[in-house]
């Protein structure tokens, strides 16, 4: 008979956190004080995220979706800079050791965590979720209604000039509408990867759709009281993004079909690399059909493209590009 008169979570508990705690106290030998504590802590993550995503309240109701789903979400932060690998990896250990407490057996469990959440440098087979603009539309319309502004200023700087996350957050937005009237293009400095780019020169065009994002985001901005950048004055970057608005607003996304901030990067550098080579970047030209498409360019001939594109995203590296764009064909 179990210690606890409820059958949620296997006899743990009725609330799914505290009872992951109280296996975690069996399963320790009531000793190993941080361990279960931090293990809780992390599960606590893993709980809230399961409440807010998909209204599971009881552990007996996880599945191998939920687990699969939950690596695929700490993934996307990683891409997003968000979150760093090695916590991310210790988040799926704690998910992984707190259900076999509370189970009794390791029959449901993510796989190797690290190739989860590990630094990815794999080759795109799918065009990025938003590369179609009325997806975008849609999932943007959605999020104004829901009074998430900011979020939506995000999600059109990322489609419309490939930024990451912290670089839409961070920018200097009315320093970007200045350039983009004088000069159109900005320069993308702030928030960059490695704290690289106020040193290192940026600049990507700005089109129409560009246009229109720069304008939604320093109208925001104004109207929330925020700075030159996203955040409200006394606001964090990890309030904003990981307990606030931005987390949130992923919820909105999801319902439309994008996965995260970081894939409408991956779509512009698709669509930039159809404007530079005047070619379907690899990954759409591999769903079209053959009889519809030029004669394929041999990669050695777009090396000056390739390089432009490379820069434009703040990579440097053209090893990097297969990951947005996929691969050319050989």
């Amino acid at each position: 008979m179990s210690k606890y008169p409820t059958s949620r979570n296997f006899g743990h508990g009725k609330q799914i956190a505290w009872a992951g705690h109280q296996a975690l106290r069996d399963y320790y030998g009531q000793g190993h004080y941080a361990t279960v504590r931090a293990h809780f802590l992390r599960w606590q993550q893993y709980c809230r995220w399961l409440r807010e995503y998909y209204g599971v309240s009881d552990a007996s109701g996880i599945t191998q979706f939920h687990l699969d789903e939950y690596a695929g979400h700490l993934a996307q932060r990683v891409e997003e800079e968000t979150l760093a690998v090695a916590y991310a990896q210790n988040l799926l250990s704690s998910v992984n050791t707190t259900l076999k407490a509370l189970r009794g057996d390791a029959m449901l469990r993510i796989e190797s965590p690290s190739g989860h959440v590990g630094e990815r440098r794999h080759v795109r087979q799918t065009i990025p979720d938003g590369y179609n603009w009325d997806q975008v539309a849609a999932a943007l319309d959605a999020l104004y209604d829901a009074g998430l502004f900011r979020a939506a200023s995000v999600v059109e700087l990322a489609r419309s000039f490939g930024m990451r996350l912290r670089e839409a957050v961070l920018g200097d937005i009315p320093r970007w509408v200045q350039e983009a009237n004088h000069k159109g293009q900005i320069d993308i400095r702030e928030g960059t990867k490695g704290g690289r780019g106020k040193e290192v020169a940026r600049w990507v065009p700005v089109d129409g759709a560009g246009d229109c994002a720069l304008e939604n985001a320093d109208t925001t901005r104004q109207t929330l009281g925020c700075g030159n950048n996203l955040l409200r004055p006394g606001e964090s970057f990890d309030e904003l993004v990981n307990r606030g608005e931005i987390h949130r607003a992923r919820i909105v996304l999801h319902r439309h079909g994008i996965q995260g901030y970081h894939t409408l990067r991956a779509a512009w550098a698709c669509d930039r690399y159809r404007e530079l080579a005047d070619y379907p970047a690899p990954v759409v030209a591999q769903a079209l059909p053959a009889e519809a498409l030029p004669p394929d360019p041999a990669a050695e001939s777009l090396a000056e493209e390739l390089g432009l594109l490379s820069t434009e995203l703040g990579h440097n590296r053209l090893d990097i590009l297969a990951a947005y764009i996929g691969a050319h064909r050989k």
